[in-house]
């Protein structure tokens, strides 16, 4: 077993796992997958099985994986299956003892450039000499991502004081990946393994750091081996880049609760959300999904991460990635695709209700940032999305197809795709309003109040206190206990007597000890997903316990299997680091438990705090409306707001109460 040590907020965690219990190490244009132990795993069991880890510089995949070992006169040993692994959020320290050698090896991704990184530390702590040498042995696999739609390349070897292999032909052509050390070694490739060879020889209480650089290049006159050398070189000063990146990400936005593990999770949903967005080159900048299986770009894994990640500060990277979706969206007609390769093709053209909820994430964005001209851009394509609608705003048959529910048996609407269809259209009426379009956004405005009207007719179960989950053509309804039932009460559709019955049964029958069971009786796993969309409902209704408790669920996930990540199912399964897992978190801190609500192309937010009984205060520090930026500080009793800086005078409402505050100004509203 592996002991892990993971630091975050000037605390420890510490948890025994299988030493082949996956680590991931991520910059911009490149992420890692290796295993806190440092031996070589096969990661990945739906898309490119056991291909899915190593290290990927989308849209290619360079290695599979690398072992260092250890060459002494009384024998190899190989740097596997480490004692103890120290995660942070920017590396991996994995640490050995070696007859009279104490062994450090670092593992990170560089910030600037597609580049992986170890830097392996020895020192002699014996009271002989000590000579040897350092092996590290790559299995380079240069292939394209899953369905990228490319055939295996043709590659060229170059050995001399690295290996570098470059591809010949197709998509690949002119790419390559390189390794080199920081200092004199000696190289051999055999096939598509590389090995170098560094020799050492150490005094007694002597140290020697030597480190190793894969550098992936996507264009052919990019001097990969030179660069390698040169990050191979920089090791040390790469590193403190990073780290020093994310001591500023941890200080940007701070969390005060009476919890400090709930502050702690805050930090570690932000510190996730950055190490998930990406840069490479065949698509915009955008937010991975969920690793090991899920790099691509996705239309609902990202529109439901837009709130909670806009809160918590991520403005740039979700802006880019929405102008991706409206681009492929641009060229199918309004649809909103569900997977975009990290090739650029659409595999899934999308789901029903993906492509209301991007309308709804667009009004999102535009309420968080006040990003008018951004507006601008979307709203046609979000008003061409109805158009997929139009038979069930003319009064028919309700949306069809699957939703975000994928099961056999159910019928053909489904009732997510109903209710995202009402959040739609009521921002859309929103955004017509921002843009002067009066008579559109009354449209919007009718429409919504007619659906709304034939739902509660249409869906409701009367003997069950619930809504159906799916309706069929001749409009008989089905309830099948998936999760999908706590939808019409996060969204809002639901009549609030309604919303507040079924409520109590949804706690009282899908909720278990981990959060909303997937379908009740029949699939007792707990998604973070359908567990923080309760919470929200459950925040909406006044259930501040019952939210919190949910979100404290999200939050265990990261104490189990990989420390510091936030999981996919809780309390582990499936991706081992989830997008929506960190995003509904951030959002149901500041949206559900905070309650905020901004409205930033006016300058304007409105806080009603659900606080739970016995908190006496909660504090959030460098909250980022738009170019506002504020400190909200709460009681039971009171709002006090800290206009930190912004362009204009900004309104703060809460109940009957409001305030305006210049830059710099305070205000208690109580």
């Amino acid at each position: 077993m592996t002991l892990q040590r993971y630091f975050v907020g000037g605390t420890v965690w510490e948890a025994e796992a299988d030493p082949a219990t996956p680590v991931y190490l991520a910059g911009p244009h490149m992420y890692a997958i290796s295993s806190i132990g440092g031996e070589v795993h096969a990661y990945g069991a739906e898309h490119l099985v056991g291909r899915m880890g190593g290290a990927w510089a989308h849209p290619l995949r360079a290695l599979h994986g690398w072992t260092l070992a250890l060459e002494a006169p009384n024998g190899d040993m190989a740097l596997e299956g480490a004692p103890l692994a120290e995660l942070y959020a920017t590396h991996i320290t994995r640490r050995y003892t070696a007859g009279p050698l104490t062994v450090a090896w670092t593992e990170l991704v560089a910030e600037d450039a597609a580049a992986l990184l170890s830097i392996v530390r020895l020192e002699n702590t014996g009271a002989e000499n000590w000579r040897g040498a350092l092996r590290v042995r790559a299995e380079l696999d240069l292939r394209g991502c899953w369905f990228g739609g490319w055939e295996p390349a043709e590659l060229r070897v170059d050995t001399h004081d690295a290996v570098a292999y470059r591809a010949n032909n197709g998509p690949y052509a002119g790419r390559s990946a390189a390794i080199a050390s920081s200092t004199p070694s000696t190289w051999l490739a055999e096939g598509s393994v590389a090995h170098g060879h560094v020799a050492l020889a150490l005094a007694p209480g002597a140290t020697a750091e030597v480190a190793f650089c894969l550098l992936v290049s996507h264009h052919s006159e990019e001097p990969a081996q030179e660069w390698a050398h040169s990050y191979a070189s920089r090791a040390g000063e790469l590193l403190a880049i990073k780290a020093a990146r994310y001591a500023a990400l941890d200080a940007e936005t701070v969390l005060e609760t009476p919890e400090p593990f709930l502050d702690q999770i805050w930090q570690i949903a932000r510190r996730n959300t950055q190490a998930l967005s990406a840069d490479y080159p065949d698509l915009p900048a955008y937010l991975l999904a969920g690793l090991p299986e899920y790099p691509q770009l996705f239309g609902c894994d990202n529109t439901y991460t837009v709130p909670g990640a806009l809160a918590a500060g991520f403005a740039p990277i979700v802006r880019s990635t929405l102008a991706a979706l409206a681009s492929y969206g641009q060229r199918a007609c309004a649809r909103i695709p569900h997977e975009i390769t990290t090739s650029g093709r659409v595999f899934h053209p999308g789901n029903t209700q993906e492509t209301p909820q991007f309308a709804v994430a667009c009004w999102d964005y535009v309420r968080w940032t006040g990003d008018v001209g951004f507006l601008h851009q979307v709203y046609p394509l979000c008003v061409e999305g109805l158009e997929h609608f139009g038979g069930t705003l003319a009064g028919g048959h309700y949306p069809l197809g699957d939703g975000m529910v994928e099961r056999l048996g159910m019928g053909a609407c489904k009732l997510d795709s109903v209710c995202y269809l009402h959040q739609a259209l009521g921002a859309l009426r929103e955004m017509a309003l921002v843009l002067g379009r009066a008579e559109e956004a009354e449209t919007f405005a009718g429409h919504a109040a007619r659906l709304a009207e034939r739902f509660e007719r249409d869906w409701w179960l009367e003997a069950e206190g619930l809504y159906a989950d799916s309706l069929h053509l001749d409009g008989r309804p089905q309830l099948d206990g998936h999760w999908t039932v706590a939808v019409p009460l996060q969204t809002g559709l639901a009549r609030e007597d309604r919303a507040r019955r079924a409520l109590a049964r949804i706690e009282a029958e899908w909720v278990n000890q981990w959060g909303l069971v997937h379908t009740r009786g029949a699939e007792e796993s707990v998604w973070t997903l359908p567990t923080g969309l309760l919470a929200l409902a459950a925040f909406r209704y006044g259930r501040p316990e019952l939210g919190l408790h949910l979100l404290r669920n999200i939050g265990e996930t990261a104490r189990h299997g990989t420390l510091g990540t936030l999981k996919e199912l809780i309390p582990i399964g499936l991706c081992f680091i989830q997008l929506w897992s960190a995003g509904l978190y951030a959002q149901g801190i500041v949206e559900g438990l905070l309650g905020v609500s901004p409205l930033a192309h006016r300058h304007e937010v409105t806080i009603e705090p659900r606080l739970p009984a016995g908190w006496p205060a909660m504090r959030l520090r460098g909250l980022a409306m738009g170019a506002h930026l504020l400190d909200v500080h709460v009681t039971p009793g009171a709002v006090e707001v800290l206009h930190v800086g912004g362009p204009a005078p900004l309104t703060v409402r809460s109940g009957a109460l409001s305030a305006e505050l210049a830059p710099g100004e305070r205000a208690t509203l109580s």
